[in-house]
């Protein structure tokens, strides 16, 4: 049963490759490509992903608080937050919000994928 994924990401280009990386790999599905919380509050509700990829810098409500909404929600999915920095306060306060750990956007195709699996199996 492959892996259920979604990304919540508003850089379109950045969104648009994480999806297509994530379809294109053995084990691994799409469930949801959301370009806000917003959105993602709405559509996440009616299939739950395992793993949700979600961006720090979100616009109006930020990834943070987007996180700690989706583990009311579903408190057993796992979430990986995207930065581009290693900004150690937005990641501490992350995994304060439910977070499982993070990944640099920049970081290769294969180690996305393999973090995405290391989480769903329950690390972090």
């Amino acid at each position: 049963m492959p892996i259920k994924v979604a990304i919540i990401e508003d850089d379109e280009w950045i969104r648009e490759n994480l999806a297509k990386q994530i379809r294109q790999t053995a084990g691994f599905t799409c469930l949801h490509v959301c370009p806000d919380g917003e959105k993602a509050l709405e559509m996440i509700p009616r299939e739950f992903p395992d793993v949700v990829l979600v961006d720090i810098n979100l616009p109006r409500m930020n990834g943070i608080e987007c996180v700690r909404r989706l583990k009311q929600l579903a408190p057993k999915m796992q979430i990986l937050m995207l930065t581009v920095y290693e900004d150690s306060d937005k990641i501490f306060q992350s995994l304060l919000a439910g977070a499982n750990g993070y990944l640099l956007k920049r970081a290769p195709q294969r180690e996305i994928m393999d973090a995405i699996a290391d989480v769903h199996r329950g690390n972090s």
